[in-house]
């Protein structure tokens, strides 16, 4: 019995080292790589200031006459400009929106980390758009997806001129700042500053270290809803969204792993003035845009975050004609 005992003892620790090991290479890996793509064919590169962006003229139908309606496209967490955010781009283009994808994070050395973020660079790249040529100022619209659509709510919180808002798998509160090259995450700020500013936020309930080990990256869900159940005690961390007077389409899925996104959208919806949500049951945080066409990055992470790659998929080939025709309704000319 003896021996057993300790034949079980050691193959615990030996489970535990090895999951233990995991999470220590996860936190001491090297960081993530800059990359800024090019915006391929059909796109120009933009400078707004230090932020490099890619923009895709509208094409489709109609291309050329009148002024076009726009989008503003943010990225998540990835940072910079990838790949991946460029065939969304192109794909809208050709629904007939001139589309600017902006990288306003993660572009450089001095910007890896997601903290203090300045909402003036989103502001400039709203204000860039309205302004050029051939885009109908009337008629912008701000699609963001994950900590893109946390920085699209906040967006459309600050100027009542946007016509239209998609967040998808979205926040209703700024969080903490993070960096994915950083072990200790708690002396990080905030995600968003303003005027120079950090916008209030809801600070991490850190996991303890052995719930990293026997919990692994899934923990990280964890944190999010545990931290999040905790909003009401910095009630200023909430987004404005009742601001917003445009149109709202949340999208989320109900598995997302990697932070509370339905719930999130519903607590948005419930304080909107006018928002509608799409939530789907099977799916996970890369349950967002089109199926058709996908980038081989995106299709690499179907399943990954949540839900199951056909759950995701399905979430996608519903939801794109739907993302489609609210932004055809909200942006159509008076």
């Amino acid at each position: 019995m003896r021996t057993r005992s300790k034949i079980g003892i050691g193959c615990l620790a030996i489970v535990l080292l090895i999951v233990g090991a995991g999470a220590w290479f996860w936190f001491t890996r090297e960081p993530r790589p800059i990359v800024v793509a090019e915006p391929g064919d059909g796109g120009e590169r933009m400078m707004l200031g230090e932020a490099p962006a890619n923009f895709y003229p509208a094409g489709g139908p109609g291309a050329g006459g009148d002024a076009s309606p726009a989008i503003l496209l943010l990225g998540g967490s990835e940072g910079g400009l990838k790949e991946t955010r460029n065939a969304l781009a192109r794909q809208l283009a050709a629904q007939g929106y001139a589309v600017l994808y902006p990288g306003y994070y993660m572009t450089r050395e001095d910007n890896r980390a997601f903290e203090l973020v300045p909402l003036e660079t989103l502001d400039a790249a709203l204000a860039w758009l309205a302004a050029r040529e051939g885009v109908d100022p009337a008629r912008i619209a701000v699609v963001g997806h994950s900590k893109g659509a946390e920085g699209a709510l906040l967006v459309a919180s600050r100027h009542p001129e946007v016509a239209a808002v998609v967040a998808a798998m979205p926040s209703d509160v700024v969080w903490q700042g993070f960096d994915f090259a950083g072990m200790d995450q708690s002396a990080m700020d905030s995600s968003w500053s303003a005027g120079g500013e950090p916008l209030p936020y809801v600070p991490y309930i850190l996991p303890a270290w052995h719930e990293w080990i026997t919990g692994g990256m899934g923990t990280l869900g964890k944190m999010y809803r545990t931290s999040w159940d905790a909003r009401g005690q910095y009630p200023e961390a909430a987004i404005p969204v009742e601001r917003i007077e445009a149109p709202i389409l949340l999208i989320c899925g109900e598995q997302d792993s990697l932070w509370p996104g339905c719930a999130m959208a519903r607590a948005a919806q419930d304080r909107a003035s006018e928002a509608e949500l799409l939530a789907y049951d099977d799916a996970g945080h890369w349950a967002f845009g089109p199926l058709e066409g996908l980038h081989e990055s995106d299709r690499a992470y179907l399943g990954q975050m949540g839900g199951t790659a056909e759950g995701d998929m399905a979430a996608r080939r519903d939801q794109w004609p739907k993302i489609l025709a609210f932004l055809d309704r909200a942006l159509a000319p008076e």
